[in-house]
């Protein structure tokens, strides 16, 4: 049964820009202590589009939750990849569901799809 479905489009350069200003402090806001890790082993040119990637699925999934960000903040959410590079979340507000997890990167948009099914 589908509970919740949320999707999310970001504008690359906004997140360039406001990572340029704010360096650090805009990652611990939206990056999960493992994705943190993950992001300072990435060539320059990908930074970006995992940020965007990153924060574009958690936004697509706290709108499925119907939350916002609420009782669920995006450092509590986990963005990984499997061998052949499918993506899903990672959050214990997901422990009793599956969530399926979509993400198109172009030059200038990231955009994300959630559906929650229990």
């Amino acid at each position: 049964m589908i509970l919740g479905i949320g999707t999310d489009l970001i504008y690359k350069e906004k997140v360039k820009n406001i990572y340029s200003k704010y360096k650090e402090r805009f990652l611990k806001k939206i990056l999960s202590v493992e994705e943190h890790k993950i992001f300072y082993e990435l060539s320059e040119e990908k930074k970006i589009n995992f940020l965007c990637s990153s924060f574009a699925s958690k936004e697509a999934l706290v709108k499925a939750l119907g939350s916002g960000f609420r009782e669920i903040y995006p450092s509590d959410i986990t963005l990984k990849k499997n061998n052949l590079g499918k993506p899903s979340l990672i959050s214990n507000s997901l422990k009793d569901l599956d969530c399926h997890l979509s993400i198109t990167n172009t030059d200038s948009y990231t955009l994300s799809f959630v559906v929650l099914e229990k």
